[in-house]
């Protein structure tokens, strides 16, 4: 059981006696701590001590972990004040003093217990102190009212974890499922692969954390963001393609290869669960009808439902063709829940065609739905068709210079929208005049993949290219910083939030960039910043009044939250 460690922290000095009055004649033992030590999930190289059954660590050291964090704090000398000043929020700069040096675990050092001045945030108070060769130990009870931050400890593992204080509207919560890190980064693939983070809004206010690792993992929290539950189901086929939560039921797709092209063989299952996720039925799709030798194939996979008719927009990649090749594209599958059949026709070419796609998304506008795929080929585009299963009409939302084929395209897609007026893309993309060449593997010419975070926005009233109005929402492109692929998010049909992390230049992250958008994706208000907040794969959700999504990273599994400003939320 994890409980709160009464934790010392050493205070490195410039002097022996500054700040400090000793008391050398109660010299007690200090020993080479065995326990490991974890910042924020993060296993640490640092030497504690044990002091009469009690760790130590160098606040420096402790500085140095928590920098960039919501705990960050510098570690100076006041002259004036004769103390070691700590400067709450600072970033930690280094003093200088070279290698840290070594301690043995197999023999014990003299610590001496000491009175020290310390100056926080210029308030000066006096603490119990130990020296151990010339460095103070503070305890870190006294300073944790200060410099904030939480402490657990597990005896049974030996393992001491530090936290970082959560911003406000943050939440670390316990988790099981969150061993695999789905934190956005700074890297743009040159295709998707299937989303394995979903978070499903219940009808008891509750919200359901669906991982996808090896096997499917649900686990649910209370409006307090605490665990209420926790369940997980096998994969029924080897691969999974996606989750769906509808409005009865919830979906999941597995699939697996069939690279011997049996015709025979099921390539996809579809499995119905109710909202408990007790199996109800499925729907399989085979190899030959699909043309599919490997199922979800360098693309997402998207589902959504209106009525009885559940799309499933994912891709594959299909039979070998005469001249020996195995070409991906989309693949579409219609499919009726009353009896879980698939009603559309799955041939090598659907009428709403797209290879290579390697992004999908799909919404209904009233009967029709709408479909969205990043194109390098055929069509070189970010591409919508909008239909029935029959018969589509297809825009060009943003066209891809480039060779036909080539799989850089320097695009990356992040959400899809259907507001009361307009069809809306949030996406990112680099400047395309740096480009000299596009490949399947370069950007030749391209300094640094930079990219501007912008919005593709076609009118319902006119499905023409012409028609289709681009927004910037931030520039990066020259700058120092990088923005990863952005998220969207519908609030209500006239309504909606889009988002996004800023990285520096070498990837580590910074501050959560939104902005709120009309029902035609212009700006409504400026660009707004949210400080130690992390986007993830999981699409942020609106549950309640707020918009919210679940960040894994290290082990660890935080809720961020977004309160909503005066607006009815679905």
């Amino acid at each position: 059981m994890k409980k709160i460690l009464n934790l010392w922290v050493i205070v490195a000095l410039i002097s022996l006696t500054c700040g400090a009055s000793a008391f050398a004649d109660q010299t007690v033992k200090a020993s080479v701590t065995e326990s490991r030590t974890y910042f924020d999930g993060e296993q640490a190289d640092l030497t504690g001590f044990n002091i009469q059954g009690s760790n130590y660590f160098r606040l420096r050291d402790i500085a140095e972990h928590f920098s960039g964090t919501s705990s960050q704090f510098n570690v100076s000398w006041n002259i004036k004040s004769q103390a070691v000043e700590i400067s709450t929020g600072q970033v930690y700069v280094p003093d200088g003093s070279g290698e840290d040096k070594y301690y043995s675990t197999s023999r014990t050092y003299p610590a001496i217990p000491q009175n020290l001045k310390l100056l926080i945030d210029g308030t000066l108070q006096t603490v119990k102190a130990y020296k151990i060769d010339g460095s103070n130990y503070v305890q870190l009870r006294d300073l944790a009212g200060r410099i904030p931050y939480d402490v657990e400890y597990e005896a049974s593992a030996g393992k001491l974890s530090l936290f970082a204080r959560m911003p406000e509207h943050a939440y670390r919560v316990k988790s099981s499922a969150a061993g695999t890190g789905n934190a956005e980064t700074s890297y743009f693939p040159r295709w998707k692969s299937p989303v394995e983070s979903y978070l499903v809004k219940n009808q008891d206010g509750t919200v359901t954390a669906i991982r996808a690792d090896g096997q499917v993992e649900m686990e649910t929290y209370d409006s307090s963001f605490q665990l209420v539950s926790r369940a997980s189901l096998p994969y029924e086929l080897p691969i999974f393609g996606g989750f769906y939560s509808g409005e009865t039921y919830n979906y999941i797709a597995y699939g697996q290869d069939d690279t011997e092209e049996n015709d025979d063989k099921e390539v996809i299952r579809i499995v119905r669960y109710d909202k408990s996720f007790k199996r109800i039925d499925s729907v399989s799709v085979k190899g030959g009808p699909s043309y599919t030798v490997k199922p979800f194939d360098a693309g997402s996979g998207r589902m959504a439902e209106s009525g009885s008719t559940l799309v499933f927009h994912t891709s594959r990649e299909r039979y070998t063709t005469p001249d020996g090749l195995n070409h991906q594209s989309q693949l579409t599958l219609i499919i009726n829940t009353s009896n879980m059949t698939v009603t559309n026709d799955l041939g090598r070419f659907q009428s709403n065609h797209v290879s290579h796609s390697f992004d999908q998304y799909v919404r209904f506008d009233g009967a029709d739905h709408v479909l969205v795929d990043h194109g390098d080929a055929y069509p070189r585009s970010i591409v919508l068709n909008k239909g029935d299963g029959r018969n589509y009409t297809e825009v060009d939302l943003f066209q891809i210079p480039g060779a036909i084929g080539a799989n850089q395209t320097g695009v990356s897609l992040g959400g899809f929208e259907v507001s009361s007026s307009s069809y809306i893309v949030a996406m990112n993309t680099i400047d395309h005049s740096q480009v000299a060449e596009y490949n399947s593997y370069d950007l030749v010419g391209l300094k640094k993949d930079q990219r501007d975070i912008i919005l593709s926005v076609l009118p319902k009233n006119n499905l023409n290219q012409s028609a289709v109005k681009q927004i910037t929402l931030g520039k990066y492109v020259g700058s120092n910083r990088i923005a990863s692929i952005p998220k969207l998010v519908k609030i209500n049909d006239d309504k909606l939030m889009a988002l996004w992390q800023e990285f520096d230049l070498e990837g580590y992250p910074g501050d959560l960039k939104y902005v709120y958008l009309d029902k035609d994706g212009n700006l409504v208000g400026s660009v707004r910043t949210l400080a130690y907040f992390g986007l993830s794969e999981c699409d942020p959700v609106v549950s309640g009044n707020q918009v919210l999504w679940y960040t894994d990273r290290n082990g660890y599994r935080v809720f961020y939250s977004i309160p909503l400003e005066g607006e009815t939320s679905l």
